[in-house]
């Protein structure tokens, strides 16, 4: 669906945005190694969750609407009949957090995708649950994907990529297989699965490595600060570990706030997001905005079912470019093409690396933003693993391009706000896929 998107003259205004996607996520499949029922409030109403909803309920969850949200109870045991095909839609996260459930169990299943996930990499996953004693048949490495379930071994892993899918894949397999799992990350990742498992589950130990001060070999007066571990975090199950069932308060999505405290800090105004979640693996982005040149107020802070969340309030300022790279990258990989739109309109040029990751979202993300920059009269280079963004004081209205990319959209609309001349973009409709009211929500702060 064409949208046309016209110029704000003023952006301010109180929101709240949909539940948290990733926590959603795990909600759901969650719930089908429960022991006990899951009550679950202010789960998100996007396309991708609704996939592991459905991915749930065809492994035998019953989904009852309840006060306040959704009651999920786990089947007596998990059956399915043999080949049983569960499509996983547009949504990696449902096919690899089930993936993992699936070869801990006694079943075979196929899993499926769309056109877009079905290039999606797999192999990420298919080769450590393989190591685990699990059988998985992939497409060349990518969806369609056959999992025949097995009893599982004890595992040790360090995670070759920073990704929080194959992180959570490996737990949920331990978990589906009752045996023991040890996982080292040297780039801390999302850690809803952790929480979630501490709130409504047990047989969890985490282990955060924090430098400590030890004298300098090469100057005896001087001391330096070093990690007593070459990993940054550790996660071990036990064979006992198990998800207990209890309430899961799901805090509004970050990733989706970023959106509006974008047009925030390309406009000099204010927008805040109430309930918003503040998980420490997922706030980069708004130490991002305070290192380039916004006010970030934060109030209400409160904590349930493990995840912190409160009242985010964004005031833009004169904006300064930024190196990201490293765990800077990591921390805020889903906010990079707010964060390049934000570039465009800051002082100097934007370098953004380590972003490979965002060539196989999706969309090519890193593709997709460039040709949209450029679209807009930006100088955009585009690199293996990120892009250099020249900021410039005006952006010209334009033709823009989703990708049918949900942030890819969202993200080009918000600079489509700011932008000298009416712009349209080709498609909206993948918005669906995470935040479905995302322009009745801009509509709030647009004067």
């Amino acid at each position: 669906m064409k949208r046309e998107l016209k110029p704000a003259r003023r952006i301010s205004g109180t929101i709240a945005v949909p539940g948290d996607k990733s926590v959603g996520h795990r909600a759901a499949l969650f719930s089908i190694l429960s022991k006990g029922p899951i009550t679950v409030k202010h789960f998100p109403d996007g396309a991708d969750v609704l996939t592991s909803l459905e991915a749930a309920k065809r492994l035998g969850v019953q989904v009852e609407q309840v006060d306040g949200g959704l009651k999920l109870t786990p089947p007596e045991r998990l059956q399915a009949d043999q080949d049983t095909i569960i499509d996983c839609g547009n949504s990696g996260t449902t096919a690899r957090l089930l993936a993992g459930i699936l070869a801990g169990s006694r079943l075979r299943v196929i899993l499926s995708g769309d056109e877009s996930l079905s290039r999606r990499p797999m192999k990420r996953i298919v080769d450590p649950l393989a190591a685990m004693g699990a059988e998985l048949f992939a497409t060349d490495g990518h969806l369609p994907m056959r999992v025949a379930g097995k009893k599982l071994l004890p595992f040790e892993y360090r995670m070759p990529v920073a990704s929080a899918q194959v992180k959570s894949s490996l737990m949920l397999a331990a978990l589906a297989s009752q045996c023991s799992i040890t996982l080292r990350e040297d780039h801390v990742t999302r850690d809803h699965t952790e929480l979630m498992l501490q709130a409504i589950g047990g047989g969890i130990t985490v282990r955060d490595i924090k430098p400590v001060l030890v004298q300098d070999p090469l100057d005896p007066r001087k001391k330096k600060s070093v990690l007593p571990e070459t990993f940054k975090k550790e996660i071990v199950l036990s064979a006992q570990a198990a998800i207990n069932g209890g309430e899961i308060d799901i805090p509004g999505d970050i990733s989706t706030a970023a959106f509006f405290f974008g047009a925030a800090a390309i406009t000099g105004e204010t927008v805040t997001v109430t309930n918003c979640g503040l998980n420490p693996t997922r706030t980069e982005f708004l130490d991002h905005l305070r290192a380039i040149g916004c006010q970030v107020m934060i109030e209400h802070k409160t904590t349930f079912s493990g995840e912190l969340r409160g009242s985010v309030t964004v005031t833009g300022g004169p904006l300064k470019s930024r190196k990201i790279s490293g765990d800077a990258t990591v921390g805020m990989i889903d906010e990079i093409p707010i964060v390049a739109v934000i570039a465009a309109f800051a002082e100097g040029t934007t370098i953004i690396r380590d972003a490979q990751e965002l060539r196989v979202k999706e969309s090519d993300r890193l593709a997709a933003i460039a040709e949209n920059l450029t679209r807009m009269g930006v100088k955009c280079g585009l690199l293996d693993d990120g892009l250099a963004i020249e900021g410039r004081q005006e952006l010209s209205g334009a033709d823009l391009v989703s990708f049918s990319d949900h942030r890819i959209a969202m993200a080009f609309s918000v600079a489509a706000l700011a932008a000298v001349g009416p712009s349209s973009m080709d498609d909206t409709s993948c918005v669906g896929i995470s935040c479905p009211g995302f322009y009745d929500l801009l509509l709030q702060i647009i004067a």
